[in-house]
């Protein structure tokens, strides 16, 4: 890892496989505690400007506090601290890993490596993710990510998790009900913190890049007492949250969609219920002591391809319904069907919908161009019982619905 010694008044760091730097402005400080937070991506720091508009500027306004602004948040300012200053910094680094390569998914969420395999955590606010990680690497597990991390494809069509090389950060003050030996052994570690939050540096944990194969997808499910167990979690359930929390806004819905379905139809996801971080990450340690022979493979993989979003046009106005117009499926959509639940995906990519069985009839019927008129008609004809009033109001709002999401065009356009 190349370093500069020698302070300058602004200092640009540039972090492998990113095209946008990180600014330092008039606060090189800031890149001891960097260092050990950020220990295992390699990056350089100089002093000359280069020609990218930087993902970050962090700007020291008084001694300890500092203001970032970052191109995700239209170069808003914030006021943070230091520690929190380069915490919001590795939130828009994730933005930028987006915007300098070719992610099929990317997840707020931790990855643990236990016997070989990812243990992948999607984030649920408060389940105690940050804590049971920190439990985990306590116990002497490889640490991939505890905030967000890629999932890509190998050439064999195996699952990978991709390591980001950022320390885990865990939450204080560490509770009284944890054992001594944890808490001992978050007090004497020697990473940066401040009242809030605690970087914990670790030996031997993956380089920024390095790949795992997957082994299982777990979601919290923390309880104020109770046992540990780990359950098959409801699979809509399951599609719905792994679409939360891919944070992938530029890539095409259709290559985040037929991913999702593709990972957990190889990996299927559990519920882990529990009351204590250090019991669950004993029980998580026993319970995957062992893989099966052979990773998971993604079946149809031929339908994963990287995709991105128009940009111009996620700023684009939203397209209006006219009540009388005829409409048709706008041409190059995805539908997806996953344990019943049927999915849409808008050619342009800009957004995932799941559709019940009236907006599914709909859809159905808009294979040929209709007006809301004959929509009322045919499902007027097949529900009998159903008001009429009814069937024009919910018509009138699951195909606005989809005008305005670019499912659907007035017929006779191509654009």
């Amino acid at each position: 890892m190349k370093r500069h010694d020698t302070p300058t008044q602004s200092a640009y760091i540039r972090f492998e496989g990113l095209n946008a730097p990180v600014l330092l402005d008039g606060c090189t400080e800031l890149l001891e505690p960097l260092a050990r937070i950020i220990p295992h991506w390699p990056y350089s720091v100089s002093a000359e400007p280069g020609d990218t508009e930087p993902t970050s500027t962090i700007s020291r306004i008084r001694k300890g506090r500092y203001t970032i602004a970052s191109l995700s948040t239209c170069g808003e300012t914030r006021e943070f601290n230091a520690v929190n200053a380069i915490c919001d910094m590795i939130v828009e680094l994730s933005c930028e890993l987006l915007r300098s390569g070719e992610q099929l998914m990317c997840l707020h969420g931790a990855a643990v490596e236990i016997s070989g395999r990812l243990v992948i955590i999607p984030n649920v606010r408060r389940a105690g993710k940050s804590t049971l990680t920190a439990c985990l690497a306590h116990r002497g597990f490889r640490v991939f990510s505890d905030d967000f991390f890629s999932v890509g494809l190998d050439p064999d069509g195996r699952f990978q998790g991709v390591a980001m090389g950022v320390s885990p950060r865990l939450r204080l003050p560490v509770p009284e009900s944890f054992s001594t030996g944890f808490r001992d052994w978050v007090s004497t570690n020697d990473g940066p913190a401040n009242r809030q939050y605690k970087y914990l540096t670790l030996p031997d944990q993956p380089a920024h890049g390095s790949e795992c194969p997957l082994g299982a997808i777990i979601f919290l499910n923390r309880k104020k007492t109770g046992p540990t167990t780990l359950e098959p979690m409801d699979m809509h359930k399951a599609v719905a949250a792994l679409l939360h929390q891919n944070f992938a806004r530029t890539v095409h819905s259709g290559t985040i969609l037929h991913m999702t379905k593709a990972l957990l139809s190889a990996v299927h996801p559990h519920r882990l219920t529990y009351s204590c971080a250090e019991e669950a990450a004993a029980f998580l340690e026993t319970r995957f002591s062992d893989w099966p022979a052979d990773p998971p493979v993604a079946r149809n993989q031929h339908l994963i391809e990287f995709r991105e979003v128009d940009e111009e046009l996620i700023a684009a106005p939203m397209p209006e319904f006219h009540r009388d117009a005829i409409y048709v499926r706008k041409h190059g959509y995805s539908e997806v069907t996953m344990n019943g639940g049927h999915y849409l995906t808008d050619a342009f990519g800009l957004g995932v919908h799941r559709l019940n069985d009236g907006s599914l009839a709909i859809w159905r019927l808009l294979e040929e161009p209709m007006d809301l008129d004959d929509l009322c008609d045919v499902l007027a004809h097949a529900f009998p019982d159903a008001p009429r009033a009814q069937i024009e109001a919910d018509s009138t709002k699951m195909l606005t619905r989809f005008v305005e999401h670019r499912l659907v065009e007035p017929a006779g356009r191509t654009g």
